[in-house]
């Protein structure tokens, strides 16, 4: 077997080389070949991605944290309609919120589902904004939470805290926005706090956003947060990390192949941990999508 190991040096506090090392090393032991390149700039791991033969690898594998693996993913489709070889993933992101789902918690759980040949088919989620077209295998966001994340990425440094303290910032500029969100032809028009597209549970590393997705039922969740107060939503905030949110009345949960969303204001995005984008966007799954070691 030969992969090829796109390393983000910069993922996890800077652990991103050493970690691709140790992995490599634990690979290379079980007799497989590894080809390792280093990303040097924000999205050039999709420029990495994009160049790969697919008839000269049997797998890549993105070394760093979501945002990595959205962007390897990404490559690979951008020359292709499918992806053409088994993604894996060593996690050492900030979050590493999807491959979670995987049952990959650290390096060795990822090593171990290579070594085995562990594969499973995943779906993704495929949408369209005024940015272009793009894949996310996690969730898509806007509003509160998309905003959080963008505030926390300034505190990065200190890893999974960092989006409590996005929470608290946000929480003082907390807005509600009109907006029309419509799932498989049904309309859905409300004052929302947040909306998020899931494919997978996680996000932020241990905030269970949508506890009942499955990555391979060809659906999406989409969770609808309507307007509350900044103390309603403070006590809602800690109910992410037990998923138990969904149970609040201000919450709907809404299963589909195809979502719309369109609002007044412009709301930025995030996608797998990515800031980019802004409403209005189309978004659909793609069944299967992606083969993942895990």
């Amino acid at each position: 077997m030969k992969l090829r190991m796109i390393v983000n040096p910069n993922a996890g506090k800077k652990r991103g080389i050493l970690a691709a090392e140790q992995a490599a090393s634990q690979l290379r032991s079980a007799g497989i070949d590894i080809d390792m390149v280093h990303t040097e700039h924000a999205g050039h791991a999709v420029e990495l991605a994009a160049r790969i033969d697919p008839a000269e690898f049997d797998g890549v594998v993105a070394v760093g944290g979501d945002g990595t693996l959205f962007e390897v993913i990404n490559g690979l489709l951008r020359h292709h309609e499918s992806v053409l070889v088994p993604v894996g993933q060593i996690p050492v992101g900030t979050g590493n919120s999807f491959i979670k789902d995987l049952g990959v918690e650290n390096i060795e759980d990822a090593v171990r589902s290579i070594i085995g040949g562990n594969l499973r088919k995943v779906d993704l989620g495929r949408f369209s904004c005024s940015d272009g077209t793009y894949y996310f295998i996690n969730m898509l966001g806007a509003g509160f939470v998309s905003n959080v994340a963008y505030r926390a990425r300034k505190y990065k440094r200190l890893g999974a805290a960092s989006y409590i303290l996005g929470v608290l910032e946000e929480l003082l500029a907390l807005k509600a926005a009109p907006v029309r969100i419509e799932i498989d032809g049904v309309a859905y028009q409300r004052d929302i706090i947040f909306v998020e597209i899931c494919n997978s549970r996680l996000t932020g590393g241990n905030m269970i956003m949508s506890p009942d997705s499955s990555i391979e039922d060809g659906l999406l969740d989409v969770l609808i947060a309507s307007k509350v107060t900044r103390r309603k939503l403070l006590k809602l905030f800690p109910t992410l990390f037990k998923g138990t949110h969904i149970l609040d009345e201000a919450v709907e949960v809404v299963r589909g192949k195809h979502i719309t969303i369109e609002s007044h204001e412009l709301l930025g995005l995030n996608i797998d941990g990515e800031i980019f984008g802004q409403t209005p966007i189309e978004v659909d799954v793609v069944p299967g999508g992606v083969e993942m070691f895990g």
